[in-house]
């Protein structure tokens, strides 16, 4: 696939905002009337926090401050949230995100009518052997036949950094049975982190990020079922010597109505050894093929 990169969306913040160190894990939603609005992950060196913003039509992004807090959960989350998962439902707004209690990583629920206002729903899942360090960098994902969510287990091996993406599937979204491992790292590969995934079709379509220790980069799979992949390589890798060049990792892919395929992504920039990452953004460039 050949992206038309677009450059960056939002660099980390001045000093003493809550994203003064990094921005990255963005999550697009269009809404009715083209409107986009992104939840992202937002770091300042000590918290991390989860991030609101918006693009109207015609109009350049527009940072919305924190949306959610370190604490919303209570002990659960008290130390940090990141990574956040939003979808739109006959309700209004669900997501899933991750927050961690000074010893683990767990993920968590929110509900909002609006998308701005939000109510905490607590964690969600026991942990099991393959995250028992960490679960973060969820992705949830409506069907015909229920909900899947996709995430990141962490189990601390590799330096802590060795991860897999797992699933679990749910009849309403209220309780979740464990698939177990669905993307774990091939050879050459330290982790496989990130997932979102697209249903067209009936067929899924995951795009996650692809660690080899040294770089990561943006890679595709797809699955006519949810469990069972066929990997497709790298689809958007490190370039130049700009805000992408030490690798691009955590996307978000979104199908907009007119049919188009845009990525939301982190560029992680060679001169910090890509600490400092920022939001950027691609488009494809032709209608998407689902062949493709």
């Amino acid at each position: 696939m050949d992206w038309v990169r677009e450059g960056e969306v939002f660099a980390p913040g001045p000093p003493g905002e809550p994203d003064s160190l990094r921005t990255l894990r963005p999550w697009v939603l269009e809404e009715d009337g083209a409107a986009l609005r992104m939840w992202y992950s937002g770091h300042d060196g000590t918290t991390g926090r989860i991030m609101a913003a918006v693009r109207r039509p015609g109009e350049a992004w527009e940072r919305l401050g924190v949306a959610i807090d370190a604490g919303f959960a209570g002990d659960s989350d008290q130390y940090g949230v990141e990574s956040p998962c939003v979808v739109q439902t006959p309700g209004g707004y669900l997501m899933a995100y991750a927050g961690f209690d000074g010893e683990a990583t767990r993920l968590h629920m929110a509900t909002s009518g609006d998308g701005h206002d939000w109510t905490p729903q607590g964690t969600i899942m026991q942990r099991g052997p393959q995250d028992a360090l960490a679960a973060s960098h969820p992705c949830l994902v409506n069907t015909e036949a229920g909900w899947w969510l996709f995430f990141c287990g962490y189990d601390g091996a590799g330096d802590s950094r060795r991860s897999v993406i797992l699933a679990a599937v749910s009849p309403s979204g209220a309780s979740w049975d464990r698939v177990g491992a669905v993307l774990e790292p091939g050879d050459g590969e330290l982790a496989t982190s990130h997932p979102c995934v697209l249903v067209i079709a009936r067929t899924f379509y995951m795009f996650y990020a692809s660690d080899d220790g040294g770089r990561a980069a943006i890679a595709m799979a797809t699955s006519a079922d949810g469990v069972s992949w066929d990997r497709h390589g790298t689809t958007l890798g490190a370039t130049g010597s700009g805000a992408e060049a030490h690798g691009v990792h955590t996307p978000c892919a979104v199908r907009l109505h007119d049919g188009s395929l845009h990525l939301w992504y982190a560029g992680l920039a060679a001169d910090n050894g890509g600490l400092a990452s920022r939001i950027c953004s691609a488009r494809f460039p032709a209608p998407w093929s689902t062949g493709t």
